[in-house]
């Protein structure tokens, strides 16, 4: 599921996802786990940032890649655990462009 806005609201990118639970991934991806402890299932979220707009493609990772050296995994890409992550994103945003409301 992808969703955008404005990049003014969300300010820098890594420190809006810190603050909403968020690690920054090796590729440059954040994850955040849904069970303290497990590593899957987690969100996982690409962000493009173009000119006034933050674009983040965010899905579930269900489990591990199932083979050694490929990436493929098992993901929900869209569904209420997902839309229910946009809508605490959402949230998180200010009304006014000040402060993050988490």
């Amino acid at each position: 599921m992808r969703a955008s806005f404005n990049r003014y609201k969300v300010g820098n990118v890594k420190v809006f996802f810190n603050r909403l639970g968020y690690h920054a991934a090796p590729n440059g991806s954040f994850e955040k786990r849904i069970n303290r402890g497990d590593l899957f299932p987690r969100f996982h979220a690409y962000v493009e940032a173009d000119g006034e707009n933050v674009t983040i493609s965010l899905h579930v990772d269900a489990k591990r890649p199932s083979y050694e050296g490929t990436s493929a995994h098992a993901g929900e890409y869209a569904g209420p655990l997902v839309e229910a992550e946009f809508s605490r994103i959402r949230l998180a945003l200010p009304a006014d462009g000040g402060t993050l409301h988490l």
